[in-house]
C-alpha cells in the first residue's frame, strides 16, 4: 500500500505531459481523458486516506538525511481529500467554462499537473519535500495565470512570480536554520524541537522566515498584493488559487512548520508568535475593509480571501490544540465556501460578460440557481448559523479567550466580530440587488440572461449541498483536526 502514495503525484503529472505531446483535437475525447484521470486519481486519495493512515513512502536523498519522504497523517489525509473532490467538481465546471477563453489542450494540461503537484505537498513527510512541491507548485501554476496572454495576464504573472520566488527564498531560509538548529526536517506532532531551549532564538527567527516566506502563497500582509492581480486568469484557476490550491498549500505549509516541525511549545510565548498574530489581525482587518471597496466582482471575492486566508493563521498562530482545530476547521469551510462563490462568479461572467457588482442588478430573477447557491454560500462565509463559518469563527474567538493573552483575546475577538460584519455587507448587498432591484429597475437589461448549462450548475448545486451539510456534520471534522 505505501507505494501507492506516489500514485496520485505521478498520475496527473504524466497524463498532462502527454495532452501536452499528443495535442488533443477532439473536445469530447479531451474531456472524458481528464475527467477519468481526475476521477481516477482523486479515488486513489481517499482510498489512501480512509485505509492507509500512517503510510510511509521514502525515496532518494535530496540531501544527507533528508529524503524525499512522504507520509499520510490525518492532517495531509484531510488536505488531499478536500483538494482532490473540489479538484472533480472544478475539472467538469471547466468544460464548459474554458470554451470560450481557448487553448484548452494547453490549459487542461497544466491544469491536471497542478492536481498532482498538490498531492506531492499534501503526502510531504518533511519540509524538504514539501518546499520542492512547493516551487513545482508555483512553476506549474504560471501557465494557467498567463493563459489568456493579454497584458492584464502578463503583469499578473510577473507580480505573482516576482512575490512567489522571494517569498520561497525567504522559506528556504527559515528551513536551513531549522535544518541546522535541530538536525531534522521530519513532521512529528508536537514538532521535533520540544524541550530544546539552544538555539530557541535561531528558531524564533527561522519561524518567523517560515511563516512570512510560505505566507506569501497565503496572502498575509504585506505579501498579499499578486492575488486579487491573479484574479485576472480563468474562473476555474482563480477559484482554486484563492480556494484550495496556491493559497492553501501556504497555510498547509505555516500548519506544517507550527505544529510538526518548531513545535508549538518552543513558539508559545514568545516575540516571533507575537509578530505573527499581529500581521494576521491586521491582515484580517485590511483584506475586508478592501473588499467592502471593490467594484469588480471577482477582485471583490479576492480581497475577501486575504482576509479569510488570515482567520486561519491567526488560529494555527495561537499554538493550541483549540486554535489549530478552529484553523483547521476555516481551512476546511473556507476552502467550499470560496471556490462556489468564485465559480458562480465565473458562471455570471461566461452567461453575461458582467463583471462589476453594479451590473448584478436583477440578475437573481434570471440566474436563480447560481444567485441562490451564491447567497448560501455568502450566508456560510458570513457566519451564520448553523453553517461552517459560525462553528470555525466560534472556535477561533474560544482559542483566543484561552491563550491567555488578553491582547490577542479582546483584540482578535473585536478584529474578527468587525470583518464579519464587513463581510456580510460587502456579499449580502450583492445578494439583495440581486433578487430585489428596486423599483426603479428595468428588467429588460437582463432580457435572455439564464443560468449556464448543467456542466457548471451540477457542481453549483452540489457545493452548496455541500456547505449545509459540512455546517450541519462538523463534529466529524472536529475530531480529525485535533494535535
Amino acid at each position: 500500500m505505501n507505494i501507492l502514495m506516489i500514485v496520485p503525484i505521478l498520475l496527473p503529472i504524466i497524463a498532462g505531459l502527454y495532452m501536452l505531446r499528443r495535442n488533443f483535437t477532439e473536445r469530447k475525447a479531451r474531456e472524458r481523458f481528464v475527467a477519468a484521470v481526475v476521477i481516477i486519481n482523486a479515488a486513489i486519495v481517499l482510498l489512501l486516506a480512509f485505509f492507509a493512515k500512517d503510510a510511509e513512502l521514502s525515496l532518494l536523498p535530496l540531501v544527507p538525511g533528508n529524503p524525499v519522504l512522504f507520509k499520510l497523517d490525518a492532517l495531509g489525509g484531510t488536505f488531499a481529500s478536500l483538494v482532490s473532490i473540489l479538484w472533480i467538481l472544478c475539472i467538469f465546471y471547466a468544460f464548459e467554462y474554458m470554451t470560450h477563453e481557448g487553448g484548452e489542450n494547453r490549459f487542461f494540461a497544466f491544469y491536471t499537473m497542478a492536481f498532482g503537484i498538490m498531492m506531492g505537498i499534501s503526502f510531504a513527510g518533511n519540509l524538504i519535500t514539501m518546499y520542492l512541491f512547493y516551487e513545482f507548485l508555483t512553476l506549474i501554476t504560471v501557465p494557467l495565470v498567463i493563459h489568456s496572454e493579454d497584458i492584464k495576464a502578463v503583469t499578473a504573472t510577473r507580480i505573482y512570480l516576482i512575490f512567489s520566488i522571494g517569498g520561497a527564498t525567504v522559506a528556504m531560509m527559515g528551513i536551513a536554520i531549522i535544518a541546522f538548529t535541530g538536525g531534522s526536517t521530519a513532521f512529528i506532532p508536537g514538532g521535533i524541537m520540544q524541550g530544546v531551549t539552544a538555539g530557541a532564538t535561531a528558531l524564533q527567527i527561522a519561524y518567523v522566515f517560515t511563516v512570512f516566506g510560505f505566507g506569501v502563497k497565503s496572502a498575509i500582509m504585506p505579501f498579499h498584493a499578486w492575488l486579487p492581480c491573479a484574479s485576472v486568469a480563468p474562473t476555474p484557476v482563480s477559484a482554486l488559487l484563492h480556494a484550495v490550491a496556491v493559497v492553501k498549500a501556504g497555510v498547509f505549509a505555516i500548519a506544517r512548520v507550527t505544529y510538526f516541525s518548531i513545535g508549538p511549545e518552543v513558539l508559545r510565548g514568545t516575540t516571533a508568535q507575537a509578530i505573527v498574530l499581529a500581521a494576521t489581525l491586521a491582515t484580517i482587518l485590511y483584506g475586508s475593509a478592501m473588499a467592502l471597496m471593490q467594484k469588480h466582482l471577482k477582485r471583490r471575492l479576492a480581497y475577501s480571501t486575504v482576509s479569510q486566508l488570515s482567520y486561519i493563521l491567526f488560529g494555527l498562530a495561537l499554538m493550541s490544540p483549540e486554535g489549530y482545530l478552529g484553523g483547521i476547521v476555516h481551512l476546511v469551510g473556507h476552502a467550499i465556501v470560496k471556490i462556489t462563490l468564485f465559480l458562480c462568479a465565473g458562471a455570471i461572467l461566461y452567461k453575461t460578460h458582467r463583471e462589476y457588482v453594479w451590473e448584478l442588478r436583477g440578475i437573481g430573477r434570471k440566474m436563480k440557481v447560481t444567485m441562490i447557491v451564491f447567497t448560501i454560500a455568502s450566508f456560510a462565509l458570513v457566519g451564520i448559523p448553523p453553517l461552517p463559518g459560525f462553528f470555525s469563527k466560534w472556535f477561533l474567538t474560544a482559542a483566543a479567550f484561552k491563550s491567555g493573552s488578553s491582547i490577542f483575546a479582546y483584540g482578535g475577538t473585536v478584529i474578527l466580530a468587525v470583518s464579519a460584519l464587513l463581510t456580510a455587507i460587502y456579499l449580502f448587498s450583492i445578494c439583495v440587488s440581486a433578487f430585489v432591484p428596486g423599483e426603479d429597475f428595468d428588467d429588460s437589461v437582463n432580457e435572455g440572461v439564464q443560468d449556464p448549462n448543467r456542466y457548471m450548475t451540477i457542481p453549483l448545486i452540489i457545493l452548496a449541498i455541500a456547505i449545509i451539510i459540512f455546517g450541519i456534520l462538523v463534529e466529524p471534522l472536529t475530531q480529525v483536526a485535533t494535535i
